[in-house]
């Protein structure tokens, strides 16, 4: 009879793992935490005790993650580079998405996807840890630039004008009465 791993449990936080990356640079995660907010000002104002705390919308979600990339105990033959046993060139794949300043998606083990920016990040090497290193890195929600529209504008404006011309050509075929030729105005006589 076959001896039973945990992976034959079947979990459903297990079920939902995704392997780690940023930019489809592949990592694992020691520790990932998600930090969000609201942005509050308070107004204290003198004379008063009581202040008010105004609700200024949603803080920028930012994700702190401890990733490392690890010597494998052989080569997989695959291209999948966090299995390899020289870890170098998982980490530098890592360090230069990191350093290219672009904007991507970043999945993590147990969080749905977000398109982010590397905020800043940390490499560590040590000797004492041959064929490991670790990234602390921190990452901020990219969002949308403020000079971008959130619509078509152009094509807003077309649908405004055809809508614009549509009525005109309406009111020509079919002209509205000029006021006071009606039977309905205020009366039909005089005197």
């Amino acid at each position: 009879m076959p001896v039973a791993t945990i992976k034959d449990i079947s979990n459903p936080w297990r079920d939902a793992f995704q392997p780690a990356n940023f930019r489809n640079a592949p990592f694992f995660v020691e520790a990932a935490s998600r930090e969000n907010g609201r942005r509050m000002v308070v107004h204290q104002f003198p004379k008063k005790d009581i202040p008010y705390a105004e609700d200024m919308g949603r803080q920028a979600i930012s994700f702190t993650v401890r990733a490392y990339v690890i010597a494998y105990p052989f080569d997989d033959g695959g291209s999948y580079p966090l299995r390899q046993r020289d870890y170098r060139p998982a980490r530098d794949l890592l360090r230069d998405v990191l350093d290219s300043g672009q904007y991507g998606t970043l999945q993590l083990p147990f969080m749905p996807p977000m398109v982010v920016a590397c905020e800043r990040y940390r490499l560590t090497e040590e000797d004492r840890f041959g064929g490991y290193c670790t990234f602390d890195i921190t990452f901020v929600e990219f969002g949308i630039q403020p000079n971008q529209p959130t619509e078509d504008v152009r094509s807003v404006l077309l649908q405004a004008a055809n809508n614009l011309t549509q009525h005109q050509k309406d009111l020509l075929a079919d002209p509205p009465a000029p006021p006071g030729t009606g039977s309905t105005e205020f009366g039909t006589g005089g005197g």
